[in-house]
């Protein structure tokens, strides 16, 4: 009886336990993460960031006081103690709310990661009443059991992260509340001690709790532990600990030097546990996951990406989707904070800064209530109802990864000023493109350079005019660029278009395109005198048809602020003449669209070659064929015997009458300037600088400490390619010197030519270690090149190294080279007001200086008067940000150099 008793009691518990599990215990199960019930999960979750422990930076006290113990010093100087503890209650009461979880939940979070601060839950070791014990903080604990209440009713899975462990265990104190007057969690066996006890405490009260998801250990450990066996002997005592209380939740282990070193942490210790990895301000290519995909594949074991974010839109999309492809969960960091990276901005108040200001020494001493006051409605403010929801930053999280679809941040109608800044949310190059767009590393390029409203590529600033706003204008612009809106077009008519904008300097071109097709002339922006004096510029005559259309406003050349646009006063279509509205090539130089204000009627066959004339550079062109765009009925292709090139000055003649819309004849014109959309090329021989490809294939920009410095590309792995448009005079054999910096030999690279077609390979060359990955030297490899107009492209068969430029002398006179030959100088670089072209004395074909975006896209060019060997060229209205200047003629490149704008 008494066995029959315990098989019963056994069979219970083991039912008990199933059910339990069902719930929904996470737990690893070879190299994925699942639920209870069996059922794949990939965590899509924030951390709780500054609420339990807070750094100096979300504060936005860095220059006085990094650390949250710094940071409550300042506060008890300045208001005494018992008001910075009311700060601190205010503080915790206010941050994170039930609120806070319903929304995240409701937006498809599904995990949140609480960064917790020891001193909330126990003592430091040296206020412990009797040394050796552990002093528990209910109080601490209790918020930690609210937190997951409202966690466990949105399904969410709370996982706790312990970022500041007793004593600190990181040498950079900001994050781990480290003080260096104490001993250091890695310094103390009694700090050590405390942590194992806190987790066991922590695993014995949520051991039965089903939306517990996980313990991450420690976070960001960054101290030198030579193998880490100290690391990891204390993870394993910790997880030894856990595992007395609590057998059924997932441990997450992450590793040294803020995570990533997982040196000495392997083979696993416990068969529900996973390694978590951080990852900021690099690319997000599959090749970024090559340190921590082989842990998962050879360990079996999951992995998670425990804490990113602080970046673009873009950098969000483009990592999530790396993660999810790569069935790993994430979790961003911070959930809010001041500023357009977070899913809430929080606003300073102003008293909080002249607080922070007098704390640094620049501005007079408050009153003690009034600081009081400053501090809590700075904690006010973070409540989730006194928090702007930025919501391109949720849908970049949360949609963009699933889709290339557009939609609007807000749908306008005609009659309404259409805000410049309110462009769709999606990806860049579906819902707007921007020539930068996130932080890779490196050299830091500022995606939005106004810093804020939205946190994509586009440049945003608070807008000043007069007339109408909704606060904020897109600045920056540069040649390229595009912004799509969604608009509710109530008739289809002819509709007047006005632009709102300003420049201070030459101020730009503009167009409309609905569903790729211009709707609108190239409009010229003028000059206003100003970044902030608006004037409104209007055409009319701008065909829309009837329903909910995609526009997008088009830059043809940068350099305007632009606040909005607005359709109005519309006429009937029948009494618009029936003309030409736009022309432009073809990437590949072999054909001319140009579009029309109506649709082609009239069938095409009837209409002569002999009406068109193509003029490049006033030398006629012959035409091959004219017929109607596949894609456009408003449009006639011409393809041309000869193919253009970049930087000819492109013209188109009509003079028929047999194009027609309807009994209306199509209005003739004479030598329509035709937009010339060939990519740069560079001239051969001559010198390329490494990131100014045209296409990269997964190599990675990076600071470069070589001469002249500015940037090179590193990461070199086989697989990774960069294109490189080039003009080559003459066929020959040519030798190109490479500037590389390897660490170890093995890498190889080959030098391949042709088109997008197919490639044939012209040699390779194999690279020699140069002692580091900054440590220059100039490698050379001699191939044959055929004249014409081609791609080359250098493609990895093997790494790694680092490229900074690479250039091509006529094989029967070159020797290694390692500093520029005849190239100009241009002064100063960086820029920020102007620059300087000196043409070195033996060019004498130079007519036109090019300054283009890394797109190969011209901003800004200048005629060069024969003699004029120092040529002043004004930047002051181009972005901030790499760019490239191009010395040449109408046929082809000559020099190429970088120009980096401050």
């Amino acid at each position: 009886m008494k066995k029959l008793f315990r098989l019963f009691l056994s069979l219970g518990f083991l039912l008990l336990s199933y059910q339990v599990n069902a719930q929904g215990y996470l737990h690893a199960e070879g190299k994925y993460i699942y639920d209870g019930a069996g059922n794949e999960v990939i965590l899509k979750g924030i951390g709780t960031g500054n609420w339990m422990i807070q750094e100096g930076y979300m504060m936005g006290t860095t220059d006085v006081a990094g650390t949250q113990h710094e940071i409550r010093n300042k506060l008890i100087a300045t208001i005494g103690e018992e008001k910075t503890d009311s700060f601190y209650t205010v503080w915790l009461d206010s941050y994170f709310s039930r609120a806070d979880a319903d929304s995240m939940s409701s937006w498809g979070f599904n995990s949140l990661r609480v960064a917790m601060h020891y001193k909330w839950l126990t003592l430091p070791i040296e206020d412990e009443p009797v040394a050796g014990e552990n002093t528990w903080l209910e109080e601490g604990f209790v918020r930690l059991d609210s937190l997951l209440k409202r966690c466990g009713d949105n399904q969410m899975y709370l996982i706790l992260d312990l970022h500041g462990a007793p004593g600190g265990q990181g040498k950079n104190a900001d994050i781990s509340d480290y003080d260096p007057t104490k001993l250091s969690l890695w310094e103390s066996p009694a700090n050590k001690a405390k942590t194992i006890a806190l987790w066991r405490k922590l695993a014995e009260r949520y051991a039965d709790e089903p939306w517990i998801g996980g313990y991450d250990l420690i976070n960001e450990t960054n101290w030198p532990l030579g193998n880490n066996s100290q690391l990891k002997d204390l993870m394993v005592n910790i997880t030894n600990a856990i595992r007395e209380v609590d057998q059924h939740h997932l441990i997450f282990v992450e590793g040294n030097d803020f995570a990533n070193n997982f040196s000495g942490l392997t083979p696993p210790w416990d068969n529900n546990m996973a390694y978590s990895f951080h990852k900021y301000w690099n690319n997000y290519d599959q090749g970024s996951l090559s340190f921590v995909l082989p842990l998962r594949d050879t360990y079996n074991v999951p992995l998670w990406l425990g804490e990113s974010g602080e970046n673009s839109n873009v950098w969000y999309t483009g990592t999530i989707e790396l993660c999810e492809k790569n069935k790993i969960g994430w979790s961003w960091w911070p959930v809010k904070k001041s500023g357009i990276n977070n899913v809430f901005n929080v606003e300073t108040n102003s008293d909080y800064s002249k607080l922070i200001d007098y704390w640094k020494g620049t501005a007079p001493k408050p009153t003690e209530d009034a600081a009081f006051q400053a501090v809590l409605t700075f904690a006010r403010n973070h409540k989730i109802e006194n928090c702007t929801v930025q919501r391109d930053v949720i849908d970049a999280m949360m949609r963009q990864p699933q889709t290339l679809e557009t939609i609007p941040y807000k749908t306008f109608h005609i009659g309404e000023p259409v805000f410049a800044t309110d462009y769709n949310m999606g990806r860049n190059g579906y819902a707007y493109f921007d020539v930068d767009t996130a932080n890779l590393g490196g050299a830091f390029v500022p995606w939005n350079a106004g810093w804020t409203y939205r946190n994509d590529g586009v440049d945003i600033e608070p807008c000043l005019d007069s007339q109408m706003k909704n606060g904020y204008n897109v600045g920056w612009t540069s040649t390229g660029e595009w912004l799509e809106y969604t608009i509710d077009v109530d008739s289809s008519a002819a509709y007047t278009l006005s632009f709102r904008s300003t420049s201070g300097s030459s101020g730009s071109k503009v167009h409309m395109e609905v569903n790729g097709s211009p709707v609108s002339p190239i409009v010229t922006l003028p000059t206003t005198g100003g970044w902030q004096s608006w004037q409104t510029t209007s055409i009319t005559g701008v065909a829309l048809t009837k329903g909910v259309q995609k526009i997008r406003l088009m830059i043809d050349r940068g350099g305007s602020n632009l606040n909005y646009f607005l359709l109005s006063d519309p006429v009937s279509l029948d009494d618009l003449k029936f003309e030409h509205i736009f022309a432009e090539s073809s990437v590949d130089g072999r054909s001319i669209t140009l579009s029309l204000n109506k649709e082609i009627t009239s069938a095409i066959e009837n209409v002569s070659l002999s009406d068109f004339t193509v003029n490049l550079n006033s030398k006629p062109l012959d035409i091959t064929a004219v017929g109607i765009s596949e894609t456009d009925p408003n449009a006639v292709v011409l393809n041309l015997a000869d193919t253009l090139y970049y930087g000819g000055a492109i013209t188109l003649t009509y003079s028929g009458s047999s194009i027609m819309h309807e009994s209306q004849v199509l209005e003739g014109f004479s030598d329509y300037p035709v937009v010339n959309n060939l990519p740069v090329r560079f001239n051969i021989p001559g010198r390329i600088e490494a990131e100014n490809y045209t296409f990269n294939n997964g190599m990675v920009p990076e600071e470069c400490s070589d001469a002249g410095g500015g940037i090179d590309l590193g990461y070199a792995s086989n697989g990774k390619f960069l294109d490189y448009n080039v003009y080559v005079a003459k066929t020959k054999y040519y030798t190109i010197n490479f500037r590389l910096a390897a660490l170890n030999a093995g890498g190889k690279i080959s030098v391949r030519t042709g088109t997008g077609t197919g490639f044939k390979e012209a040699g390779q060359l194999s690279v020699k270690a140069t002692g580091g990955w900054q440590t220059w030297g100039t490698q050379q490899l001699t191939v044959k090149l055929d004249s014409g107009r081609y791609t080359l492209r250098l493609y990895i068969l093997s790494g790694e190294f680092n490229l900074n430029w690479f250039q091509l002398f006529a094989a029967s006179t070159v020797g290694i080279n390692t500093e520029k030959v005849s190239d100009p100088a241009i002064y100063p670089n960086p820029a920020t007001d102007y620059i300087i072209v000196a043409i070195p004395s033996e060019s004498n074909n130079i007519s036109e200086i090019s300054i283009c975006n890394l797109l190969g896209q011209k901003v800004l060019s200048q005629q060069v008067t024969k003699g004029n060997l120092n040529v002043r060229i004004p930047v002051n209205d181009l972005k901030k940000g790499m760019y490239f200047v191009i010395l040449g003629n109408q046929n082809h490149s000559i020099y190429t150099s970088k120009l980096l704008i401050e």
